[in-house]
């Protein structure tokens, strides 16, 4: 047998090898697929992760879901500055903070604070009890998924 048979007989074999590896690929759904890897955290309140502090990711949510998040606020801490967005105001997601002690600090919707429909919650909790608080996002009006960030840190 010639060198150029074996080449051609290596290109072949490495040919059909390329083509299972591409159809796995395709076949398979990627493992971000969902926005499970930007960390959406859909565990029930008592399973949530010890923290998001400093985590700004995209997460997504359909109508009627419930996503939870928390941060840890030092003791000593002036301001707990607490983030939502979620870019299309003809969507509404609501947003209900829970203190270290369990009590409900606040519960918001779009225009709660500034009195304008513009798709996001923006608050700080001034001399923040320390420890670790709970964020509820909440898919009040949601058509499909809608995607939307979270950023709760303490200063």
């Amino acid at each position: 047998m010639g060198i150029f048979e074996k080449f051609s007989r290596g290109t072949m074999t490495y040919n059909r090898i390329f083509a299972l590896v591409l159809a796995l690929v395709l076949m398979v759904p990627p493992a971000f697929a969902g926005g499970s890897e930007c960390g959406v955290n859909t565990a029930s309140e008592e399973e949530s992760p010890a923290g998001d502090a400093g985590i700004h990711a995209i997460y997504l949510i359909q109508q009627g879901e419930t996503h939870y998040h928390n941060t840890y606020a030092p003791p000593g801490s002036s301001t707990l500055f607490v983030n939502l967005d979620w870019f299309v105001p003809q969507q509404s997601l609501t947003l209900k903070i829970i203190s270290p002690s369990g009590s409900t600090y606040a519960y918001y919707h779009d225009t709660d604070l500034d009195g304008h429909k513009d798709a996001q919650i923006r608050t700080g909790i001034t001399s923040p009890e320390a420890g670790t608080w709970r964020f509820q996002v909440y898919g009040e009006i949601v058509r499909g998924t809608q995607d939307y960030t979270f950023e709760a840190t303490a200063g």
